[in-house]
C-alpha cells in the first residue's frame, strides 16, 4: 500500500492485516504550522489521519481485520470518526455494467441461510438475526452526488458469481442489487 501513497506515511501491522496510515489536508498557503494565517488567507485546516486497511478476501477476513483495526484505535485512545468500506465488486448488468461505480444504500449478506428442498431460506426467516445493513442516507446521497455513482443494494457473498444462472437467482431474491462483493 505504501507504493500507492508515496511520501509520508507508515505501515502498521495488525493481526491478519496491513494498515497504512497517512495524512490528508494541508495548511493553506501563507501560513505555517502553529502560526496565524496572513490577512485574507483561508482559515487553516486540520490534517486528517487516514488509515487504509488491506483486509484480505472474504467476509470473515474483512470482519476480523476491521474489528482488529477498530479495537486497536479505540485502545490507543483514537477511535475512528468514520469507516468506509471500498473495494472491487462485480456489477450486475444492466444496473451496473463493467466500470460502474456503486454506492451501497443497503448491504445484504446474500448467501447466509439454508438451502432447502424449496430453495434458499435467508437467516432472517430462520430467526437468527439480520442480513442487511443500511448506511446513513445522508452519507449515501453525499458520496453518490460527489462521485456520480449509482446507488442500490450491494450483496456480500462468499463465492464470486460466475454464471448467468447464479446472477439470475440472486437478482430474483434481491431485485435492487447492483453489485456483489466479498468484503461487505
Amino acid at each position: 500500500m505504501a507504493r500507492a501513497f508515496p511520501g509520508s506515511g507508515e505501515e502498521v501491522r495488525l493481526p491478519g492485516a496491513a494498515l497504512f496510515r497517512t495524512t490528508a489536508g494541508a495548511v493553506p498557503s501563507g501560513t505555517t504550522a502553529g502560526a496565524a494565517p496572513s490577512a485574507g488567507a483561508a482559515p487553516p485546516r486540520t490534517a486528517a489521519v487516514i488509515d487504509l486497511l488491506a483486509a484480505g478476501v472474504g467476509p470473515a477476513r474483512a470482519a476480523a481485520s476491521t474489528g482488529a483495526a477498530l479495537t486497536a484505535a479505540a485502545l490507543a485512545g483514537a477511535p475512528y470518526d468514520l469507516v468506509v468500506s471500498a473495494g472491487i465488486g462485480g456489477g450486475f448488468v444492466p444496473g451496473a455494467p463493467l466500470g460502474s461505480l456503486v454506492v451501497a444504500d443497503a448491504i445484504t449478506v446474500a448467501d447466509l441461510g439454508a438451502e432447502t428442498a424449496d430453495g434458499f431460506v435467508p437467516v432472517t426467516e430462520l430467526g437468527f438475526g439480520t442480513v442487511t445493513h443500511r448506511p446513513p442516507e445522508s452519507l449515501v446521497r453525499a458520496v453518490a452526488e460527489a462521485t456520480g455513482a449509482r446507488t442500490g443494494t450491494v450483496l456480500t457473498v462468499s463465492t464470486v458469481t460466475g454464471t448467468a444462472a447464479r446472477a439470475a437467482a440472486l437478482g430474483a431474491r434481491h431485485p435492487r442489487a447492483l453489485a456483489e462483493g466479498m468484503e461487505g
